[in-house]
């Protein structure tokens, strides 16, 4: 991970302190007293991440003090991405991420269910039949026993307004969960780990998407109560809808990014179920910690603020060791014990206490020995000493003692676990609908813990704490200074290769490569199995003794025999199928890590296609012009200048990547070029543009239309030939129904809709008791050549083989407008 924080950010990362004891401006120490003196829990519920409200949140958690959740049915792995070519799970892991750093920022926390984000749905009943309602039900309960909010706070409301079928069934799994927590015989298998919990209310977060009148209707309606959101706090400097903002902007593969708001603002929430609030969503809920037999808590936290003194915090130790021991009263074990940590982070802060454990590395192999390096300082006259560090199940007795002011460097030896390996929790088993979790304390966890956690037992001022340190790999960077990555476990081989499907139009061979990547020098062999293709070579020596004479990639042909339609290339050592490593770094979020299987899907199509050229304008991130390549095509990616100056005709066709409209602020601009293109026999293909806040243009084509939030979610809608003589059904390939079959998430989206007549609509589709839907591909003669704009998913079909899809496409990148010729 790259830790490349813009300086306000920087200030703001800081503002809850972390699980692992960093201290950040003493200043915000009062901010951290004011939050311990609430131990009122708030639990927001939405369906994905980018659905939260921030607001509420961050309101919520800074300025009500209570200790708030989120929880996202999903993980945002069906979406679309603006920023990457990150799509399914690796989306997901993206989009976690995006989430971990809005929590970071307003000072949240954050769950989510097992349920896989299968992209749009347009019904609850369909979501519900896709990721089984009892399942999903199970896990919202659980996280609610798990975590014991008073309040739950839907962003959506139970019904068809919701929009999106996983929004409406956020809110219909929360009223039923609602209930379903405090009834011990629902889920009595989780009783195991947790008790049953009964919050107080359930309310639904309203906006004026819904009511433009909100405002007048919630101050007769006594269902409403409303919250300014917008308050200073002068702790930490800002108010909560500016913290709220920043944490908004960390959506940015969902294009979220938003300007910071300033000043009072007002949310409304609607009863749902529970006990009705009369003017406050907290109404009538001990706000104290005398709620659970900690009668002076509030007093002596009280005491802490008004003598706290940031200039010397650390003169108020004495105070917060008696705070911790006072503690020891709190009825309540995990709130006890929650307190108390929270007491020790405060303590650390004070001390200007700064805590590292570094490797050397970035990646580790199971079962290998690493030098870890403690780094460590007290910037306190406090007495402070090292007792002892555990890692692992390797504990060390260590006693040195931290001077004042001065790093304190001691390094471990630690030997990974031979079976530690560093993949996302959720993937390790295969799943389709529902992530396969077979440990129901993982259930809901946001992450992974670190891969190597340093746990630290520290004596201040002879009183006894532990800390916990994740160990991490430091860097320096001559452009971007320090940069600090999360150490992963990984196999010692890894493998790599460019395609991860190859296409066959023909029985010709093609030749297939791979790259190995070793953590430790070892010699292995390869073995290669393709079901009904023939390998050119199925055994191959890799590796070496030394980096001299490591032997790193390998090169075969693989050919199909006849009658083959499709199979899978397994790639492996020592009978085990190798995989290949995809790491997930952006700025904005901390570098994570996907494995994924390393071998190829080879899929034998009929195909033919006509041209050889096509330019290709990128978007907003996608696969399909390597897709395109695959067809055995030659792609130009063709940026402003090649467009304004280049000649344009040499071009069979010219496609625009997904969102380029949404993306490319120059793109509008050369319409004229593009268009003369067209005029002149080219053949110009917009994919899918989203008619949204961010899109640059209306005018895309030679004639109007629209841009509609229409699609088809339903992967096997049949399909309707509209215009069943249309030569995009039949050259260079004959399309038929069975060109639909095994397709995968939707039809289509962002369809066109109130199209000139000029245009021809040769192919619909609808969803089962919808209207059929014309607009998924609209075509249109200009001048001698053809302009399209699809909405047909081809970046989702490509990427997953689905051959169907690619003779669909040859037949577009070959489109020749004979009329010109009549």
């Amino acid at each position: 991970m790259n830790l490349r924080f813009p300086l306000f950010l920087l200030f703001l990362a800081t503002i809850v302190f972390n699980s692992y004891g960093q201290s950040g401006p003493s200043s915000l120490v009062v901010h951290e007293l004011h939050k311990l003196q609430n131990p009122t829990r708030v639990l927001y519920l939405a369906a994905h991440p980018d659905d939260e409200n921030t607001k509420m949140i961050s309101y919520m958690a800074n300025e009500v003090g209570a200790t708030t959740a989120y929880l996202s049915l999903t993980r945002g792995d069906g979406g679309q991405n603006l920023i990457g070519t990150e799509l399914s799970a690796k989306l997901g892991v993206l989009r976690t991420q995006e989430l971990m750093q809005a929590r970071s920022i307003d000072g949240g926390q954050q769950f989510f269910t097992r349920a896989v984000d299968f992209g749009y749905s347009k019904n609850a009943n369909e979501t519900f039949k896709k990721w089984g309602k009892e399942e999903i039900l199970a896990d919202v309960v659980w996280v609610i026993r798990s975590f014991r909010p008073d309040v739950i706070i839907t962003r959506f409301p139970p019904d068809s307004r919701g929009g999106h079928g996983h929004h409406t069934a956020s809110a219909m799994l929360g009223i039923e969960a609602f209930e379903l927590a405090a009834n011990a015989e629902a889920f009595p298998e989780q009783l195991e780990y947790v008790d049953t919990w009964q919050t107080t209310r359930i309310y639904w977060n309203a906006s004026v998407w819904w009511n433009k009148g909100l405002d007048t209707i919630a101050a007769k309606d006594p269902a409403y109560v409303s919250l300014d959101v917008g308050g200073y706090n002068t702790a930490i400097g800002m108010s909560s809808n500016e913290l709220a903002s920043l944490s908004r902007t960390q959506h940015k593969s969902q294009g979220f990014g938003v300007r910071v708001d300033r000043g009072s603002q007002k949310e409304y929430l609607m009863y749902l179920a529970g006990d009705t609030a009369e003017a406050d969503i907290l109404d009538g809920i001990y706000q104290s910690w005398q709620r659970y037999g900690f009668t002076e808590g509030n007093h002596l936290i009280q005491v802490l603020i008004d003598t706290y003194d940031a200039t010397y915090p650390y003169r108020s130790l004495p105070k917060l060791w008696d705070l911790k021991e006072q503690a020891e009263a709190i009825s309540d074990e995990d709130l006890r014990r929650s307190f108390r940590q929270k007491v020790d982070d405060i303590i650390l802060a004070v001390c200007g206490w700064h805590g590292e454990a570094v490797v050397q590395q970035n990646f580790m192999k199971p079962g290998s020995k690493q030098e870890v390096e403690l780094q460590l300082i007290n910037r306190s006259p406090a007495k402070i000493n090292l007792v002892s560090a555990k890692v692992g199940q390797e504990s060390f007795e260590l006693n040195e003692g931290l001077m004042m002011n001065e790093l304190l460097k001691q390094k471990l030896i630690h030997q990974n676990g031979t079976d530690d390996i560093s993949q996302p929790y959720w993937l390790i088993q295969p799943y389709q609908n529902l992530y396969d979790v077979e440990d129901q304390e993982l259930v809901g966890k946001p992450e992974n813990d670190p891969s190597i956690m340093v746990q630290l037992t520290l004596s201040i001022d002879d009183h006894i704490i532990t800390t916990k340190v994740p160990v991490t790999y430091k860097f320096s960077d001559r452009v971007d200074g320090e940069i600090i990555r999360p150490a992963f476990v990984v196999p010692n081989i890894t493998a790599y290769s460019e395609a991860s499907q190859l296409l066959f139009l023909d029985n010709e061979a093609q030749e297939v490569s791979f790259t190995f990547d070793f953590l430790e020098p070892i010699q292995a062999e390869v073995h290669l199995e393709a079901k009904g293709f023939k390998l050119s070579q199925n055994k191959f020596e890799i590796g070496g003794k030394d980096e001299s004479s490591l032997v790193n990639t390998i090169a075969f042909t693989v050919k199909p025999k006849n009658g083959v339609s499709e199979s899978y290339l397994k790639i492996s050592v020592d009978g085990k199928e190798l995989q290949s490593l995809r790491l997930i770094d952006y700025p904005h979020i901390q570098q994570r890590m996907v494995l994924e299987d390393a071998g190829i899907s080879l899929t034998t199509i009929n195909l033919k296609k006509e041209g050889d050229l096509i330019g290709y304008i990128p978007g907003a991130g996608d696969e399909v012009a390597e897709a395109i390549e695959q067809m055995g095509y030659k792609v130009v990616l063709l940026d402003e200048k090649m467009i304004r100056s280049g000649n344009l005709n040499q071009y069979k066709t010219i496609v625009a990547g997904i969102r380029a409209y949404n993306t490319c602020e120059w793109l509008p601009s050369v319409k004229a070029q593009l268009m003369k293109y067209v005029e002149d026999g080219g053949n110009y293909i917009v994919q899918y543009n989203t008619a949204s806040r961010d899109l640059l243009s209306e005018d895309l084509g030679p004639y109007s239309f629209k841009l509609t939030r229409n699609r088809v979610t339903e992967e096997d809608a049949e399909v309707s030939f509209l215009l069943p003589n249309h030569r995009i059904f039949s050259k260079p390939n004959k399309i038929t129904s069975a060109d639909f079959d095994g397709w995968v998430q939707e039809r289509g989206l962002y369809f066109a809709g109130d199209f000139e007549q000029n245009y021809e609509a040769p192919i619909g589709w609808h969803d089962e008791g919808e209207d059929m839907q014309p607009g998924g591909l609209i075509i249109a003669n200009y001048g001698k050549g053809t302009f399209m704009y699809t909405g047909i998913s081809f970046f989702r079909e490509l990427p997953a083989g689905v051959p169907g899809a690619y003779r669909l496409l040859a037949n577009l990148l070959s489109y020749t407008n004979t009329s010109s010729n009549e």
